[in-house]
């Protein structure tokens, strides 16, 4: 969450001498045990040292690349077990297959009689993208990669045009947001994205100048909350969830493909590895994934697993079309089995399921009560509940594979929902159908007197929060380790 300067400075001020420190304490809910917890750390250490990634998936409120930064920074600045230009960037790759293939048109959607994309070159700047990163930690000899799965470029066109430009007429011109919503540049050799000039230089310009309707707190916190925040959540659930869905699956099946020996060895990794053949012969873990999810991130992380419904129906689809979705939705199984372990950082599950209602029951229930029952959706959406539970049963039928007959070992998948109660969009993650959900509760920042803690930092500081990584990578007094 970004708020302007000015407002933090009075917000601030207003507080001033009231501070208590955020405090390396991690909370158990009621239903959570720290004691029962794996970690990465000890997937780093597995005795093959096969390549550990972590699937990075940030959430609303992005504004370019490199919001994984903050992970891989405290990684090595909190818990000592790197040096920050440790990091190697091994790689960035565009979704570029289906609807986002090279010269095609952009998708039919429009807002309010007014097409989303104009045109193919539109339409190439809005493809979602990954970065890859690599290192190798003091006292863990695998590899552990950071697949940064960007998504926000889908988005920016509509929150661009359509919410900042009458925004600015409004209750007053962002010029942060204008700015960055008429910037034009080359993907960055550091992974920080490519930027499209959504509105025209001049006219954000003219914009900028625009006298302010609405006082300075109010303004800042609806341009960055609700604007450029709240629409990405309205649009990840709405009619563009499967075009978002198709993005993200296809930087998931890159990640899968991506080598880091290779990467280490020949400068670049990008669809080295035969993830294909590992699938066929799944005896052995030969690459293990971990989600990290931030906010809408969990969201769109699960679900990739549903079944392919954007575009064309099956029977209408070419072969290359139906060779392509086979083998995206072949990748995120193979991701799924090999993932036993996802961390949420700041959860809305509970509100986008809201938009996101089961089917309704049976109809003799209604008749039982005189009531007429509602007619039975001709295309439910997949809920969030059976997603995990497909993760569940893949992960739990590829355990089977490696370990028949040991139990324990079957039942590996774990889900922690870490929450700063002062977080003001993060909410308690509740049971997922058969998976059950470690609810962990941190400080990411400072408090005043009780009754404030700055609502970007609560929101965006879990990454940073040192009790937060311990728990994510356990013992960190590794042989080489800095204490």
């Amino acid at each position: 969450m970004r708020l302007g300067k000015l407002t933090w400075a009075l917000l601030a001020f207003a507080a001033l001498g009231g501070a208590a420190r955020a405090r390396a304490k991690v909370i158990e809910d009621q239903r959570g045990s720290l004691k029962t917890l794996t970690t990465i750390g000890s997937a780093l250490d597995s005795s093959d040292q096969h390549p550990v990634h972590i699937l990075y998936v940030h959430g609303i409120d992005q504004v370019g690349a490199g919001d994984s930064s903050l992970l891989r920074e405290s990684i090595c600045t909190q818990l000592k077990l790197c040096a920050v230009d440790d990091w190697k960037n091994a790689g960035v790759e565009f979704a570029d297959k289906g609807e986002f293939a090279p010269g095609l048109p952009p998708p039919a959607l429009q807002y309010l009689g007014t097409p989303v994309w104009n045109s193919p070159e539109e339409w190439s700047a809005a493809a979602p993208f990954v970065v890859h990163w690599v290192v190798h930690l003091r006292g863990h000899r695998a590899p552990l990669i950071v697949d940064e799965i960007n998504w926000w470029p889908i988005v920016m066109a509509l929150k661009c045009r359509r919410v900042m430009v009458p925004e600015a007429y409004l209750a007053g011109p962002d010029r942060y947001l204008l700015q960055v919503c008429s910037e034009q540049s080359a993907q960055n050799p550091g992974g920080l994205g490519r930027f499209y000039p959504w509105v025209a230089p001049d006219q954000a310009q003219k914009l900028e100048k625009i006298h302010p309707h609405a006082v300075l707190v109010n303004r800042n916190l609806k341009s960055s909350l609700v604007d450029w925040g709240l629409a990405d959540v309205l649009l990840a659930t709405g009619p563009m969830g499967g075009i978002l869905r198709d993005g993200v699956r296809q930087l998931m099946a890159k990640s899968a493909a991506f080598d880091a020996n290779h990467a280490e060895s020949a400068g670049n990794g990008a669809g080295q590895y035969d993830w294909r053949t590992q699938l066929t012969h799944d005896n052995a873990l030969d690459q293990e994934f971990v989600g990290v999810t931030h906010s809408l991130g969990s969201y769109l992380y699960f679900n990739t697993l549903a079944l392919e419904n954007f575009g064309l129906a099956p029977a209408e689809q070419s072969p290359d079309d139906a060779a392509r979705i086979t083998k995206e939705e072949n990748a995120v199984r193979y991701i799924f089995e090999r993932t036993s372990l996802v961390y949420f950082f700041a959860n809305q599950l509970q509100m986008l399921e809201i938009t996101n209602l089961e089917n309704a029951p049976p109809a003799s229930t209604y008749q039982s009560r005189g009531l007429a029952a509602p007619p039975i959706p001709t295309n439910p959406a997949a809920n969030f509940r059976s997603l995990v539970g497909k993760w569940k049963q893949m992960q739990t039928n590829f355990q089977a594979t490696l370990h028949p007959g040991d139990q324990v070992a079957q039942k590996r998948v774990q889900v922690v929902a870490f929450s700063d109660p002062s977080d003001v969009i993060s909410f308690r993650v509740p049971r997922i159908g058969d998976v059950d959900v470690v609810n962990l509760y941190v400080k990411n920042a400072a408090r005043w007197f009780g009754l404030l803690e700055s609502p970007g930092a609560a929101h965006r500081y879990y990454a940073r929060n040192k009790s937060v990584l311990r728990v994510m990578f356990g013992d960190t007094h590794h042989p080489g380790a800095e204490k």
